[in-house]
């Protein structure tokens, strides 16, 4: 069975991917023991995830693999790429890595990952998300974990204190309500801009808007050079996140602000909304935050044409792919622990830290809490996959200096859009061609 989609179907399926839910109870069964062949001892896990966050999986391979003890070395997502190379240099080793999929392209196009075309299990997994991680005809990376998006978080206490009614749903709303909010003692928006790393989202969802619900097509025209990243679509999504900050929406400081500050301040309920990744859900589940009412809205409508859709970006879980360069003896047990790993027990509970609306495995059932129910039904249909997953890593990191300089009131949306269409320039020059 093909697991391959055309390029007109992928475009569909990015950005409706979770669309459909699998119905009934999961089979997700015990695994056989897997052949891990002569290797006893470490395999080293590069990921973007923390190893607290999975015990559970680091126990479960080790009890289904005797002799084999997980090194699980979380780099974060914002670090990935700087701790990778700095374990590469130092030849520490490395076997299997888990990515932000945001990293994909740099390592697959890099010779970093093994080809995965060949796995005799990929008919576990939603067709959009074995596509997401095709590059050049070539699987590079698993699948593993939800899909999963940025939708805009908000306290109802909050818009319950300024006597909003309903779910916000544009960018007048707010500005509307801004003043009011700030003499309760709220900040509009709170975001973690000192991770400069989560910048680009808000130019995901605004480009969305500006070009017409066109956000993946818009952006291949870029990088093959169809299109400048200085046209207006493109700049009109750099105007919409320097008007939030003419507004005064953000909380004060904000490019100061990390994850963990970020998500304080919307907590203990001195910021409104609060603009991250769906995963949130889990942790408030978990958590006990008596000034938090919690709920969420698809990105406010920024844009006058009311018929443009509200989109917001996500992805198709982890990118798990086993390193090109592995040594020869932990080859087959790398190969059978990614096996392990992406399989619907594990996948299941990676699901759950998240309270994941919708599972990169097609057996296993969504989340039943409320909050990813109402995700898998408002936002799922909406999503699109994030388009730093397609930039190159020099576009990624201009628009991240850019977006964070136009917070600060260091540069002007057409200068910001000129600085990242110079670095587009510079790629061309060198001979950059873009491959889907």
């Amino acid at each position: 069975m093909s697991n391959k989609l055309s390029r007109r179907d992928f475009l569909k399926a990015a950005a409706g991917a979770s669309g459909v839910l699998v119905a009934g109870a999961a089979n997700i069964g015990s695994l056989p023991v897997l052949g891990q062949g002569d290797y006893q001892g470490s395999i080293v896990i590069l990921s973007a995830s923390a190893a607290e966050q999975h015990d559970f999986m680091i126990e479960g391979i080790e009890a289904e693999f005797p002799g084999i003890e997980v090194e699980w070395r979380g780099l974060t997502s914002e670090r990935y790429t700087e701790l990778f190379a700095a374990a590469e240099i130092a030849g520490d080793q490395i076997d299997i890595m888990d990515l932000n999929g945001q990293d994909l392209r740099r390592y697959a196009v890099g010779g970093r990952l093994k080809d995965l075309s060949d796995v005799d299990y990929l008919d576990r997994f939603r067709p959009v998300g074995l596509e997401t991680y095709t590059i050049g005809g070539k699987l590079w990376a698993i699948p593993n974990g939800g899909i999963s998006g940025f939708p805009f978080f908000f306290n109802q206490k909050a818009l319950d204190a300024v006597g909003f009614e309903g779910d916000p749903e544009s960018y007048q709303d707010v500005v509307d309500m801004a003043d009011d909010l700030k003499a309760a003692g709220y900040a509009p928006f709170t975001h973690s801009g000192q991770n400069i790393y989560l910048w680009p989202i808000w130019q995901f969802w605004a480009y969305a808007q500006t070009s017409g619900n066109k956000p993946l097509e818009g952006t291949f025209n870029a990088l093959t050079g169809q299109a400048k990243f200085t046209d207006p679509d493109h700049l009109a999504g750099l105007e919409i996140l320097h008007q939030y900050t003419a507004d005064g929406l953000f909380s004060e400081g904000v490019n100061s602000l990390d994850v963990a500050a970020a998500q304080l301040s919307l907590t203990q309920g001195t910021s409104a909304f609060w603009y991250h990744h769906s995963s949130f859900v889990g942790t408030y589940r978990s958590g006990d935050y008596p000034n938090l009412d919690l709920s969420f809205v698809n990105p406010l409508r920024s844009v006058e044409d009311e018929s443009v859709r509200r989109q917001l970006p996500g992805g198709t879980g982890w990118a798990t792919g086993i390193y090109s360069r592995i040594a020869p003896e932990r080859e087959g047990a790398a190969h059978a622990i990614l096996k392990f790993m992406t399989s619907d027990e594990m996948v299941a509970q990676r699901n759950a830290l998240g309270a994941d609306a919708v599972s990169t495995n097609i057996n296993i059932e969504p989340s039943d809490d409320p909050l990813a129910v109402r995700y898998g039904e408002v936002s799922a249909s909406e999503q699109f996959t994030y388009l730093d997953w397609y930039w190159p890593p020099e576009i990624t990191r201009a628009y991240q200096e850019q977006q964070q300089a136009i917070v600060a009131g260091m540069a002007s949306p057409a200068d910001a859009a000129q600085a990242i269409q110079d670095v587009m320039d510079e790629l061309f020059a060198d001979g950059y061609e873009f491959e889907v």
